[in-house]
């Protein structure tokens, strides 16, 4: 798996590049230094793998590093940050 996730700012999204040359995303919507997490996607060839959960940790990761909060709307999001205290500052 790859482990480098990148923020790509233009089209509102994380984005994790996989080996094959596909893309996990979450998406998003900004207000300020918010966050709005709206989606997360895996390609299907991919699901079960793990890689949603490292997607959205890694996801978590930047948004913490850039300074930013967020509010999960996507329940797999939304499990993902209620599964550690660790991210209870950042995500709501």
């Amino acid at each position: 798996m790859e482990t480098n996730i990148v923020h790509n700012t233009a089209k509102q999204q994380f984005e994790l590049p996989l080996a094959d040359g596909s893309m996990a995303l979450v998406t998003y919507s900004q207000k300020g230094s918010h966050l709005n997490l709206m989606h997360s996607e895996v390609p299907r060839e991919h699901r079960g793998e793990g890689i949603g959960k490292e997607l959205v940790l890694k996801t978590f990761e930047a948004i913490e590093k850039e300074g930013l909060t967020a509010t999960a709307y996507c329940s797999y999001i939304r499990a993902v940050a209620q599964r550690s205290n660790k991210w209870k500052n950042i995500i709501q």
